[in-house]
């Protein structure tokens, strides 16, 4: 048996299974920065879990909002959005005759830059600047994204006088096709907050940064 015939079969096995135990879900292929919920891919029933098996023995533990999902996948692809009754997940991986490998998300983000940095991606001292919301530059929004305590950030540019250090977070996201993200870009999250980006890496899973949350 060769992998595409294993694949086919345990495609429709998963499908199967989601069928008995598993809940209506939106799927989701974003194809431009704006607003990446706009247009459904397809509609299928999924279930996730924590367990690779998929025994459903207990919840996604605390801050660790990496799950598998057990569907038809037969048409996904790292990227792909889910939104499943109240929450929403997007596919980090997802290899041959395996479960999707899914984030959780909590939030949904803006991203933006200010105009020297849009204009010169080469060059993150617009970070100085970045404090004047009438010189930025949406790069994408309506993205689905975790923002969780992270290990730390270096973010280019002075500090605003007076202003205590905060924590540093890291952001999981899908990658956006035609933005690329860059140091000193900013982070609106939907609950007001906002973030600037210190580091960000690209790689199979998607696109992870390490952020500060902005004081002023």
């Amino acid at each position: 048996m060769d992998q595409p015939t294993l694949s086919r079969l345990v495609a429709t096995g998963f499908a199967r299974a989601a069928a008995r135990v598993g809940a209506a879900c939106t799927q989701y292929r974003p194809t431009t920065p704006m607003q990446p919920l706009g247009v459904a891919h397809a509609w299928v029933m999924a279930a996730f879990s924590n367990d690779r098996a998929f025994g459903f023995a207990g919840p996604a533990l605390w801050d660790v909002p990496f799950v598998y999902a057990l569907m038809d996948t037969s048409d996904v692809q790292a990227g792909d959005i889910l939104t499943c009754a109240r929450e929403t997940y997007f596919v980090a991986r997802h290899e041959p005759f395996r479960p999707p490998l899914c984030v959780l998300c909590n939030t949904v983000v803006t991203l933006a830059a200010t105009t020297a940095l849009a204009t010169d991606l080469a060059n993150p001292g617009g970070y100085a600047t970045s404090g004047d919301v009438t010189a930025q530059t949406v790069l994408a929004t309506g993205w689905p994204a975790l923002i969780r305590l992270g290990g730390g950030a270096s973010v280019p540019g002075p500090d605003q006088p007076g202003a205590i250090r905060g924590g540093a977070v890291e952001m999981f996201m899908p990658s956006i096709t035609g933005v690329t993200l860059q140091p000193a870009m900013w982070v609106h999250a939907a609950d007001g907050t906002r973030y600037t980006i210190g580091s960000a890496r690209a790689g199979p899973w998607g696109t992870r940064c390490l952020m500060e949350q902005q004081q002023a």
